[in-house]
């Protein structure tokens, strides 16, 4: 990765002070001359000022027109609706960079944007499932992918700055077509989300036996529905903005389940066993690419 940008010192401007935007500002730190925040949320500039992840904050139009590096980490729907704006009113060699977790809509709106060229459309794989700049861990990033797309409609210029960005955070650059960073996404990043959300709320409830489950439940249910601790304003404009991937992911995850349910019921368990060494091998391949990275 060409890092030739990080020995310049930038002044940062991270519009959106919760988990990922702080995290970044952590780990940007050292190749950043100033950070500013931007956010609605002034409990968040509050908090993000008084950990040290920014220096002040700013309105979005000053910080937009102050920063050489501008990085968008609001949920998607926000995103979608600041960008524009954003390219507006970003300084002639300013870079703008988008975090967000959907790339389609994202890519359509810039698409014939004077400024495109200053835009980098990009998705870092990486996250927790708690929220808020208190939250905020810049090594959640390191060893981590993190995906550019429509990498020939940015400038060199714009390219390197983010370059410099994701080396200094430690992570590894994969180039996507947007719609089909979306449908991947939608399998590997949203239906989980999906399942958690689906496999918590089935012990919601208050009667005796909810109680019961839930008090000797452990690893394994702590693990299953770890990412159910994520807010939904994080999550639904997701959702939203990838229902046609998703659903199609759910169906096929219906789908599957339904087999499971019918092996089960129907003591198919060669068949299930044959399900499950399948399954073995796909976590096995995972495991061993994502230890690698």
């Amino acid at each position: 990765m060409d890092n030739s940008e990080s020995s310049e010192r930038s002044t940062i401007a991270i519009v959106g002070t919760g988990l990922i935007g702080c995290s970044m500002a952590e780990g940007l730190r050292d190749i950043s001359s100033e950070i500013v925040g931007v956010d609605n949320n002034t409990g968040h500039l509050q908090e993000a000022l008084y950990r040290g992840w920014i220096d002040r904050s700013m309105s979005l139009e000053k910080a937009a027109g102050y920063a050489d590096i501008i990085i968008i980490s609001v949920p998607v729907d926000a995103s979608i609706q600041l960008l524009p704006r954003i390219l507006e009113l970003m300084a002639p060699r300013a870079t703008v960079i988008d975090a967000g977790s959907i790339k389609g809509a994202v890519c359509r709106i810039t698409r014939d944007h004077s400024k495109r060229k200053q835009f980098v459309a990009a998705h870092p794989m990486a996250g927790l499932a708690v929220s808020g700049p208190e939250a905020s861990d810049s090594g959640i990033f390191r060893n981590k992918k993190v995906i550019i797309c429509e990498k020939e409609k940015s400038s060199e210029a714009a390219l390197r700055k983010a370059y410099g960005i994701f080396d200094k955070l430690g992570m590894d650059i994969v180039y996507m077509d947007p719609d089909l960073h979306d449908r991947c996404v939608a399998r590997v990043s949203h239906l989980p989300q999906v399942l958690a959300y689906s496999l918590a709320a089935l012990s919601a409830g208050e009667d005796k036996q909810n109680e019961s489950m839930l008090n000797i439940a452990s690893t394994g249910y702590e693990s299953a529905t770890r990412l159910a601790s994520s807010p939904a304003d994080v999550w639904i404009p997701v959702f939203h903005h990838n229902r046609a991937n998703l659903s199609e992911s759910l169906d096929e995850m219906i789908s599957s389940l339904s087999g499971l349910r019918d092996m089960i019921k129907e003591g198919g368990w060669k068949s299930l066993e044959n399900q499950i060494e399948k399954a073995n091998k796909s976590r096995e391949l995972f495991m061993s690419v994502y230890k690698q990275g």
